[in-house]
């Protein structure tokens, strides 16, 4: 394997999660843990990644994005992350803003 290495990247608040979302699905895809993302207040996303990512040209898994409101707030991000297909080790990063929403990057399908 390649010796993997941890680069950042910035997103705009143009680009913002879905353009980061964008960036993770195409080759060389980052897989489980090989990414950590966070989708700010004012839609810019500040990702950190290995590159290059182990899941190549594969599409198996991709990655996805969900707001969740205040109203659903990081308890409604864990039942999401529980359910069926749940997320496993390293397919989720998430953030809990201070105004109660949450930010979540996901594998999908979860392998858990």
């Amino acid at each position: 394997m390649v010796s993997q290495t941890w680069v950042f990247r910035p997103f705009t608040p143009a680009q913002g999660p879905a353009g980061a979302v964008t960036f993770l699905n195409e080759p060389d895809r980052q897989g489980p843990g090989e990414a950590s993302a966070t989708a700010r207040n004012d839609n810019s996303v500040g990702l950190f990644f290995l590159e290059p990512g182990s899941l190549g040209s594969s599409n198996a898994q991709a990655w996805a994005y969900r707001n969740f409101t205040p109203a659903e707030g990081p308890a409604g991000a864990v039942a999401f992350l529980n359910d069926a297909p749940r997320q496993g080790p390293g397919e989720a990063s998430a953030f809990a803003r201070n105004d109660g929403s949450v930010g979540l990057f996901y594998l999908e399908p979860g392998t858990g």
